[in-house]
């Protein structure tokens, strides 16, 4: 069994990833991750693997897992009650690392929602050495305020507005939260604890404008040794999750505290006593999902969704989008795998190298997106499927997956059906970067005018609360590109128009069914007129090709019921009769 990356490990209803430590001696501490929630954490998964594999590094033992109804998690029945299967599941995994290391002291690391969890299993746990808590949400109230300004900043910044079925706010870039969650955080004050969560607590505070310091003096009343650092680039994390990348400088101060705490001697205490199951599958309603490691040394991370007691009619590898892991934006990911099983269509959704759960390849570029990297571990997903003998192969992928999709399937002769899904390059110009390709992805001139002049937007305006910076310098910077084109930049665009039919006729000549799938008025649109026409005329040429426009969708289809017209669509291309 390889540890290097991180074992995938499963529990009932939830999955995570236990890290070995010391292979030739037993570790002095095991470390539970109780990670944030939501948008904090898609933002933060790539820190929050980081911090896993440096805490195993440096000898100790970690596990880091999903809260039920979140992530890979299967989702909850009805209503859940409050925070409570949270908590049911951290204490889970505490048994699970104490029957793996009975002689190791526990510390608990948590951030945001997860260093509350992490606070209030402190006192009720006998035997935790330490508390890490990392941007702690201290009051529950201040917490939920914060998400919603989050929502807004996220819908302004992708110049779309909330989602009319929110009525909350609290969801953010898609990913909800159950009014009865909302209201077990609203009750949240660890100022108010009454015993202190460890004899040693380090507090990972944010910046000087949004540190509290009440909670260090309280913890300090009660009784803990209580050390305080910065949060280094908490607000830079939190900005985009396709641009966050782990702030290592601050990981490492955490692990070298963790691995500085006195411990007591393991005297007469056995210091191991079980061995690690491997991941079994976790059953849904009409599904069942396996994580599994894949790919040269095991580097890749997927899960496997089938459709629970019959046979699939075929096979869909799901991309990543940017560097959103493989949950997806408002973890679409997620609720495509699951209406697959439904129609009988089995997928695997998975993270390429340096995205997500995959660290990236030693000899991988410091941008992946759009790379040769990312198309090798496509094909590495491909690899993997085609052994399962589970029908058809199908690649399916939004934005810079979609990009990967599509020359994938060029590529690789195995591949029946291929999905792009606002795909805004056929081919790659060399010219470009990764960083103005996603840029122009998120906004529209016609979405940023509509935004401008909406009457929501004018009430706002008024009110001084609507920044107009970001529409008005994407509409200038776009008419600016269009109209100042140079002849040598009009015979480079000439020849990646020939080079991208010749794809398109070599798929056509395959048979291989292509669906391309576009929000209305979305960029991706404009990609697909300067290959087929402004009418898409030339599409006639190729009879394996579709084209169908989702309405009322930006183009991350953060809104629910965007979301669920694309899966609706998706499921419709991907259940018709395989190839």
């Amino acid at each position: 069994m390889n540890f290097r990356y991180g074992v995938p490990v499963t529990f009932d209803t939830f999955g995570g990833f236990y890290h070995a430590g010391s292979i030739d001696r037993p570790p002095r501490k095991a470390v539970l991750l109780l990670s944030p929630i939501g948008y904090e954490e898609l933002c933060t998964r790539a820190t929050w693997c980081a911090l896993a594999e440096k805490i195993a590094q440096a000898g100790h033992a970690c596990l880091r897992f999903d809260y039920p109804g979140t992530a890979d998690a299967i989702d909850i029945a009805g209503e859940p009650e409050g925070i409570s299967d949270w908590l049911v599941a951290a204490r889970q995994c505490m048994a699970f690392l104490r029957d793996l290391h009975p002689g190791a002291e526990l510390v608990l690391v948590g951030q945001g929602v997860g260093a509350s969890l992490a606070a209030q299993l402190g006192p009720e746990c006998p035997g935790i050495a330490a508390t890490v808590l990392m941007a702690p949400a201290v009051k529950g109230r201040s917490y939920l305020r914060e998400s919603q300004a989050w929502s807004r900043m996220v819908t302004e910044r992708m110049g779309i507005g909330p989602d009319p079925l929110d009525h909350s706010g609290y969801t953010v870039a898609g990913l909800s939260l159950a009014s009865s969650r909302a209201a077990a955080i609203k009750a949240i004050d660890l100022t108010k604890a009454t015993q202190r969560p460890a004899a040693q607590v380090l507090l990972v505070e944010r910046t000087q404008m949004s540190r509290d310091s009440s909670l260090g003096n309280h913890l300090k009343t009660l009784g803990a040794d209580v050390s305080s650092i910065d949060y280094a680039g908490y607000e830079v994390i939190m900005q985009n999750p396709t641009v966050a990348g782990p702030q290592l400088g601050t990981l490492a101060r955490i692990v070298s505290w963790i691995d500085d705490l006195v411990t007591a001697p393991m005297t007469g205490v056995k210091l191991s006593a079980k061995e690690l199951t491997p991941a079994r599958p976790i059953a849904g309603p009409h599904y069942e999902e396996l994580p599994v490691r894949f790919g040269p040394d095991d580097r890749l991370f997927g899960i496997l969704c089938h459709p629970l007691g019959r046979r699939p009619a075929a096979i869909a590898v799901l991309a990543n989008s940017g560097r959103d892991y493989h949950i997806g934006w408002g973890r679409a990911a997620v609720e495509q795998a699951r209406a697959l099983a439904e129609r009988g269509v089995a997928s695997f959704r998975f993270d390429a190298g340096g995205i997500g759960d995959s660290p990236a390849s030693a000899g991988a570029p410091a941008e992946v997106l759009y790379s040769d990297e990312q198309l090798a571990d496509m094909r590495h997903a491909i690899d993997y499927v085609a052994k399962l003998d589970a029908g058809p192969i199908a690649l399916v992928g939004r934005c810079s997956g979609a990009y990967a999709s599509f020359q994938a399937a060029v590529q690789d002769e195995r591949v029946r059906t291929v999905v792009v899904i606002n795909n805004m390059r056929f081919v790659w110009d060399p010219r470009e970067t990764v960083a103005e390709a996603l840029q122009s992805a998120h906004r529209t001139i016609g979405g940023s005018v509509s935004l401008l002049f909406s009457k929501r937007s004018l009430r706002r305006l008024l009110s001084g609360n609507l920044r107009l910076k970001a529409p008005i310098a994407f509409v200038s910077k776009r008419l600016l590109q269009i109209f100042s084109l140079r002849p040598s930049q009009i015979l480079a665009r000439r020849k990646l128009y020939g080079e991208g039919h010749r794809r398109f006729q070599t798929l056509a000549d395959r048979d291989v069914r292509l669906a391309m799938l576009v929000s209305e008025g979305d960029h991706a649109l404009g990609e697909f007129q300067t290959y087929m026409g402004r009418k898409g005329a030339r599409l006639r040429r190729y009879p394996n090709a579709s084209i169908s426009i989702i309405p009322n969708a930006d183009h991350d289809f953060t809104h629910a019921d965007a979301r669920a017209r694309l899966t609706n669509a998706l499921c419709d291309v991907l259940a018709a009769s395989p190839r």
